[in-house]
């Protein structure tokens, strides 16, 4: 909370924040490979995705998420033109030019680097999909959320052939019950029998047995408010955060500048994004992944950047419901008329 606050004191105009463009990129490539760097990295249930600081950790993806919202945000204002270009039309859709999928291609290749080099999943996942989503609001185009999807799959199909751990995840995925991945998928299995136990209106607040279940106050928090609350609990949940994310969505509607309405756009998607991945991983229907639950699952690091997350929907907001700034208007209240 105390950042969200100094996000508001400390940024006036979020159009301020469009000279950071390249700086952001930079940053935010550099957070996502910091714990790559040998003596800080720290590897934690397989994936290499943490740092440490003296006796704490951090998560330095949380905040590379927010910095890279703010270069594609930056970075698309200035050329969606040129990426709106109409190319060859192929099975219904407009295609854009060879020379414009360079940015796509460049993000679609980090992703695939978290993915290789972190054994990151989730963060993957949220990287490229953030990218696209921006992409699509910025051109208004099908063809891309086309093209990002083929990638996405290619790439997927890519590093389960490949990659041992991703071939892990998604054999528990596709066969969780048989005998030989009963010991892999012994955390996923307990999710699902606690939030079977819950049922329509759950085990009441206080009364399930989440100790049950692995990681069920980070990861699986999801599966322990499913047990407790049951399918009404969970709905409301993800009711909450449906309405999170459509303010987030209604102030890129109303701001009135490209960057802000872009931005904001970004930063509701990576909410929507992260919500989806990781109940659609407890649930089973996708692939689980490491990523947490916004404001729910225990985590510092994901606490202070979704808290900063609030504060820059809130600037922008703010600037979205401020009257029009108009430039050389009369201070006479009395029309003028300006002669041709």
């Amino acid at each position: 909370m105390a950042c969200a606050v100094a996000v508001l004191v400390g940024v006036r105009d979020h159009r301020a924040l469009t000279r950071y463009t390249y700086t952001a990129m930079i940053a935010g490539f550099g957070l996502l490979l910091l714990p790559l760097l040998p003596g800080i990295g720290r590897d934690i249930r397989g994936a290499r995705i943490w740092i440490g600081l003296g006796p704490l950790s951090f998560q330095p993806g949380e905040l590379a998420k927010i910095l890279l919202a703010l270069f594609f945000a930056g970075y698309l204002v200035t050329a969606r033109d040129s990426l709106s270009l109409v190319g060859r039309k192929v099975l219904g859709l407009q295609l854009p030019r060879g020379r414009d999928l360079g940015p796509i291609l460049v993000a679609w290749l980090a992703s695939l680097g978290v993915l290789v080099f972190e054994s990151d999943l989730g963060t993957s996942l949220l990287f490229f999909g953030l990218f696209v989503a921006m992409l699509y609001v910025a051109t208004e185009r099908t063809s891309w959320v086309v093209i990002g999807l083929l990638l996405f799959a290619g790439g997927s199909l890519a590093a389960w052939s490949m990659f041992a751990h991703v071939k892990v995840r998604v054999d528990i995925w596709l066969h969780p019950f048989d005998p030989a991945n009963l010991d892999t998928a012994f955390q996923p299995i307990q999710g699902w029998f606690g939030m079977a136990s819950g049922g329509l209106l759950g085990t009441g607040l206080g009364q399930g047995r989440p100790d049950l279940v692995p990681f069920a106050q980070s990861d699986f928090i999801v599966a322990a408010i499913g047990e407790e609350l049951g399918l009404t609990g969970l709905f409301a949940l993800l009711v909450l955060y449906g309405m999170l994310v459509q303010r987030g969505l209604r102030t890129a509607i109303g701001v009135r500048d490209g960057f802000g309405k872009l931005f904001a756009a970004g930063l509701a998607f990576s909410i929507a994004l992260q919500v989806f991945v990781v109940a659609g991983g407890v649930t089973r229907l996708i692939p689980l992944t490491g990523l947490t639950a916004p404001f729910l699952a225990y985590g510092g690091s994901s606490l202070v950047s979704n808290w900063i997350v609030v504060a820059l929907l809130l600037r922008i907001s703010d600037s979205a419901r401020r009257p029009p700034e108009s430039v050389g208007a009369p201070t006479t209240g009395i029309p003028q008329v300006v002669a041709a």
